[in-house]
């Protein structure tokens, strides 16, 4: 009888792991933009492409040396920039989110340092803050889902 109890615990064991091995892992759910986030997206985001499509007129002020224009520009159109940007990367998927939130950080950081050296006459490392901060600018861009086609 003890032989037969330790033959069926054995048994048993080999069934038990037999079953847990098979089981396989549970494919995790992708996140994904909702109808309702994508809308809420598509809301806020021409409010922001307004003030890309304005870039070439910063650009325009740092060529022709026009330092007070420039730090109008930053000041003025471009002062709401960060709160816009914060909206829309507050509907991204978390993921996008956080990068697109250190782009924003990035970018401010540019247009600060750009303002830095328009205040120093600096046409060189104005040309150059101007550049970093529309490539930020476009990075970010890339994050945000596109419309659905209809």
């Amino acid at each position: 009888m003890v032989r037969y109890r330790s033959i069926l615990g054995i048994l048993l064991a080999a069934i038990a792991t037999f079953l847990v091995s098979c089981g396989g892992p549970t494919v995790a759910k992708v996140p994904t933009y909702t109808p309702t986030m994508l809308e809420q997206i598509q809301v806020l985001t021409p409010r922001v492409t307004g003030l890309r499509d304005r870039f070439p007129e910063l650009e325009g002020y740092i060529q022709n040396k026009d330092w007070g224009n420039i730090r109008a520009f930053i000041h003025g159109p471009m002062g709401e920039l960060r709160l816009r940007l914060g909206r829309v990367a507050n509907q991204l998927l978390p993921k996008d989110a956080s990068q697109a939130k250190a782009l924003i950080d990035d970018l401010a950081i540019h247009l600060e340092q750009l303002d830095a050296a328009a205040a120093d006459y600096n046409q060189v490392e104005s040309g150059k803050q101007y550049r970093l901060a529309l490539d930020d600018f476009d990075a970010f861009f890339a994050l945000v889902p596109s419309p659905p086609a209809s």
